[in-house]
């Protein structure tokens, strides 16, 4: 069971009523009060926010004590892979997978519900280590995953102490909101229905940017213009694609020049994209390429406008010190939608095109500047929180319910997927299925093919003393099957459904086979070499059936008989192709007797060494 993590002192009104600033603007000390952020390195905003937030709580309460912390150690690898590498590779690879993913999470409630308790349920107990090991009065999260979890910890009574959380997007509020928060800070008033509509009423406070001081106070233009070397004169754009530097980049900054610009490039913390912008405008002296930098409040006040693709804290930053915004080249997903959600506030203009960028630059350095009006500090919120998210038992039982749901997803793809098998069978000694003996000298040969194909081969077979098993998906007679014996060659059942839909047919269709081959007892029967599920082992077993899977085809092109083991299972399949005719497999069979193996049935191998 999971501890409850934060007991003790909580934001009372005993305890926040001193702290804050007075109606002059000055510190005001108030009582000592833990504070724990939990953030995460999944792009920069984040990371950003919980900067801003620490530093303003300190200078809030300068007995505060904050702490931030990474939240995404904590949880379970498979997790972190999820939302850390897979997330980037999909922004920089399959946008289209990405943006396909926030699109269906964001539309469909049961998925968003779903997904919400999984992560709760695989990585609770990870965060909950983090939170014992750093006690608080209050914990803030800047990260959406880390919110889900703290929710769910909340509504559970697992934490006891206030949650809040910040939002510094404009748009997908059902993917960062949660229930089990209470209190969330939110960029703009229009945002504060949308987060109730998911956390109920109260949940949600417009507050100032989380930006840093030095962006609530800017200088000059030309002071930042000279400390940083950029021109006096011209217009200058900035060009930024947020931490990771995704996005249609080297398109922005050539619709800049076009329009006689001097352009800072920013990559962010992305070498590779750096070294990729550098080398492209190597040969252009109005192109300055950076990587990530701590001058952003410098470039923002020197630049005419920002030309941004991800959306999150830098246009809050630059929202604040009063540069325009076009947001242009984003990645499918959740930044297109954030963009899209300033334009409708009048925040930024977006373009949808790389045609369209340059007149929308020339109109936005045109425009006066808009800038979000400030609101209270979120610290200042933090420190005087007051719980509002009761315990819900409901909450359990949904956390009771994905754990079912998550065992019976394990359960059916433990019985479902072809890959388990082997592991399977590797740990309950299950028959190995692509050897049939232990001899020296010996493999089994499998025929397959029509009704007529095998027949003409049993002629064959019969004048050269050629043992083989034979399986087809004809219907043999019994005259056909004694025809077939009498030139030694053993009819083998065949399981030829694959997969899920096997567990249907998969019975009926060996019961047929040895109803029709007058079987008795154990046997044999041909599996397919993929698609072979646990449930298929199960029902062939259930009727006295050992799979076989044969792995080398001798009909192939380039077999070489010195890598086949003596005790395999090999296939030949006739048919009209070229090199699949009687001919070419009794040329197959002399080149493994001249390698010293001897060619039989499964069946006659597998009585040899039962009798041995």
């Amino acid at each position: 069971m999971l501890a409850t993590v934060v007991r003790g002192a909580t934001a009372s009104s005993e305890m926040t009523a001193a702290a804050g600033t007075d109606s002059t603007g000055n510190k005001t000390v108030g009582p000592a009060i833990r504070v724990l952020v939990l953030t995460a390195p999944v792009a920069e905003g984040h990371l950003a926010a919980a900067r801003v937030l620490a530093e303003d709580v300190r200078r809030v309460n300068e007995r505060a004590e904050v702490v931030v912390r990474d939240a995404l150690p904590a949880l379970p690898r498979p997790v972190r892979w999820l939302l850390y590498d897979a997330y980037r590779w999909q922004l920089n690879a399959a946008p289209w997978l990405f943006a396909l993913l926030f699109s269906t999470l964001g539309h469909s409630r049961v998925l968003r519900w779903l997904s919400r308790a999984l992560l709760s349920l695989t990585s609770s107990r990870g965060l909950v280590r983090l939170l014992r090991g750093h006690p608080a009065d209050v914990i803030v999260s800047t990260w959406p995953a880390a919110t889900m979890i703290l929710g769910s910890l909340r509504l559970r009574g697992k934490v006891s102490v206030p949650v809040c959380a910040t939002i510094t997007d404009f748009a997908g509020l059902e993917l960062w909101a949660d229930r089990g928060v209470d209190l969330h800070f939110v960029m703009h008033e229009s945002l504060v229905p949308v987060v109730e509509r998911v956390a109920g009423r109260g949940s949600a406070h417009v507050v100032s940017p989380l930006v840093s001081s030095q962006f609530r106070t800017p200088g000059s233009a030309r002071d930042a213009r000279w400390a940083l070397g950029l021109p006096a004169e011209g217009t200058i754009v900035v060009v930024s694609g947020g931490g990771w530097g995704v996005g249609d980049l080297e398109g922005a900054v050539q619709a800049a020049l076009e329009i006689g610009a001097f352009v800072v490039c920013l990559a962010g913390r992305d070498d590779a994209s750096r070294t990729r912008l550098q080398r492209a405008f190597a040969d252009e002296l109005r192109v300055s390429v950076l990587g990530f930098t701590e001058r952003m409040s410098e470039l923002l006040v020197a630049a005419d406008v920002l030309v941004h693709s991800t959306g999150g804290v830098t246009c809050l930053e630059a929202l604040t010190c009063g540069c325009p915004i076009v947001a242009y080249g984003a990645p499918p997903g959740h930044a297109p939608s954030g963009a899209r959600a300033m334009s409708a506030l009048g925040l930024a203009d977006h373009v949808h095109s790389r045609s369209e960028l340059g007149s929308a630059l020339l109109g936005a350095i045109r425009r006066p500047a808009v800038l979000l009006g400030q609101r209270v500090d979120a610290a200042q919120l933090v420190l005087r929180v007051a719980p509002r998210v009761a315990v819900s038992a409901r909450a359990r039982l949904t956390r009771i319910a994905a754990g079912a749901c998550a065992l019976s997803i394990a359960v059916f793809a433990l019985f479902s997927s072809d890959m388990t098998y082997p592991l399977v069978a590797e740990a309950l000694a299950l028959p190995e299925t692509t050897s049939v003996t232990q001899s020296h000298d010996s493999v089994a040969l499998v025929v397959t093919g029509t009704r007529r194909d095998l027949l003409r081969f049993a002629l064959v077979a019969h004048e050269d003393g050629l043992r083989a098993s034979i399986a087809t998906s004809d219907e043999l007679a019994l005259p056909d099957v004694a025809r077939l014996r009498a030139a030694h060659l053993d009819p083998l059942p065949e399981l030829r459904a694959k997969g899920v839909g096997s567990w249907f047919a998969a019975r009926k269709q060996l019961k047929i086979q040895i109803a029709g081959y007058r079987l008795r007892g154990r046997f044999y029967y041909l599996a397919p070499s993929e698609g072979f599920t646990l449930v298929d082992y199960l029902l062939g077993h259930h009727l006295g059936g050992t799979p076989v899977q044969a792995q080398v085809d001798v009909l192939g092109a380039g077999l070489n008989p010195a890598s086949v083991h003596a005790g395999e299972v090999l296939l030949a399949t006739l048919g009209p192709r070229r090199g699949h005719d009687v001919a070419h497999l009794l040329a197959a069979v002399r080149s493994l007797e001249r390698a010293g193996l001897a060619v039989s049935s499964i069946q006659r191998l597998a009585s040899t060494r039962a009798s041995s």
